[in-house]
């Protein structure tokens, strides 16, 4: 789960790290009081968009009229194609230096990570790519946690010096502490900075908690959001009950799309090979989805259901590779079961294999036959971006036909 600004720097308060001043508006409304106080203020769209400033999502304002106006006008606009959902107003802080902080879990290290750099404010992958030697990345013993001591070494190594060492030290260490115990998957700090009396704030923050971990933190109230910087569909809210309490395989991750080919995918690196195969003949996917693990029938039931749903489809695309740990027999009769359910009048077209296959075509022609649709079935001896080819072909006849009657 990916939160925004103001919610991040609230998680970061609650650890006494240094957040500047603000106020959340979700309307027009008077700052004058806030901007006689502080002279200068930034104004900062929130959205879960990266690279909102170069979008001109935060604006510098030295009087009321202008940060109330920069407030309308973020408000009523969209970054990066991503929704505004509030204006952060804060106050603007004198900088001496701007630094670079994240931490993160690492794959290869198989622990967590402090990078930190004296070099902020400006992109991490510009960092990266332009001042490798100013970026300094060290894992986490996860047993022992980041101690003080640890802390000053990782802040003496990347450069800061004296007093700077030990209050970096000390931020770092209250940042960790954030990170572990809401069980955060990535924080990101871009820029810390440094004011003039020498105290450290977090001018911005990223935030992405680990979703299945949500039920460690009842005191949690974010209200749901997708990937996409919107706020998730009513298809997309029923998809997500689908897994909860639920533990049996997966098969409730499900992305509203904008295609009319609705797709039953089946893994998540076969969900995505065939989206592109799906989008290279042209075609246009009505969601993501996919399912694996060897959920019941129920949970795929469930899903098809959901996926179905949506109107206008000229097509559905049920397709995967060859299982090896998934009851192919079981999860179709779940599929069949959301036919049954729906009885949609366009298109099927089923690409699969694995355990219990030749149980699940036999019902799955039992099925056609039953509620007369429109179903090719195909297994394993079809490669998979054939039966986009075909689905496309199928969905562009569907057309043809509604369109003459």
């Amino acid at each position: 789960m990916n939160l925004y600004e103001y919610e991040g720097k609230s998680l970061l308060k609650k650890y006494g790290i240094r957040v500047p001043d603000a106020i959340l508006m979700n309307a027009p409304g008077n700052l004058e009081s806030f901007v006689e106080e502080y002279g200068e203020v930034a104004v900062k769209a929130q959205v879960l968009a990266g690279k909102r400033g170069k979008a001109g999502g935060i604006r510098f304002c030295k009087t009321t009229e202008g940060a109330e106006l920069a407030v309308e006008l973020l408000l009523n606009s969209t970054i990066r194609e991503t929704e505004v959902v509030g204006v952060l107003v804060e106050q603007k802080l004198e900088v001496v230096n701007e630094f670079y902080l994240s931490i993160t879990f690492d794959g290869r290290h198989r622990a967590p990570v402090v990078i930190i750099s004296r070099m902020g404010g400006v992109d991490v992958e510009e960092l990266a790519a332009q001042h490798p030697d100013q970026m300094f990345i060290h894992p986490i013993d996860s047993l022992f946690g980041l101690q003080e001591w640890k802390a000053r070494e990782i802040a003496a190594e990347a450069g800061f010096r004296e007093d700077r060492m030990r209050k970096m030290a000390d931020f770092l260490v209250r940042a960790y502490r954030c990170f572990r115990e809401n069980d955060v998957r990535l924080l990101e700090i871009n820029p810390v900075i440094e004011t003039r009396k020498g105290n450290l704030f977090a001018a911005d923050a990223v935030v992405i908690l680990d979703g299945d971990a949500m039920t460690r933190h009842r005191d949690f109230n974010y209200p749901p959001r997708g990937g996409l910087g919107r706020p998730l569909t009513e298809r997309e809210l029923q998809a997500r009950l689908i897994d909860q309490n639920d533990y049996r395989g997966v098969a409730g991750k499900y992305i509203e799309l904008d295609g009319d080919i609705a797709m039953m995918s089946a893994g998540g690196g076969g969900s995505i090979t065939n989206m592109d195969a799906l989008i290279s003949y042209g075609g246009r996917p009505a969601n993501y989805t996919e399912y694996g693990g060897n959920p019941p029938a129920e949970k795929v039931e469930k899903l098809t259901k959901v996926v179905l749903s949506k109107p206008g489809l000229t097509a559905c695309w049920h397709v995967g590779a060859v299982a090896n740990n998934t009851r192919v027999d079981i999860t179709m009769q779940g599929f069949i079961d959301g036919l049954r359910a729906v009885r949609p009048a366009f298109p099927i077209v089923i690409r699969r294999g694995g355990p219990g296959w030749d149980e699940a075509r036999v019902a799955l022609e039992e099925a056609r036959s039953e509620l007369n649709l429109d179903m090719t079935i195909f297994g394993p001896e079809t490669p998979m971006t054939e039966s986009a080819r075909i689905v496309l072909e199928k969905s562009r006849q569907y057309q043809e036909r509604m369109g003459k009657a």
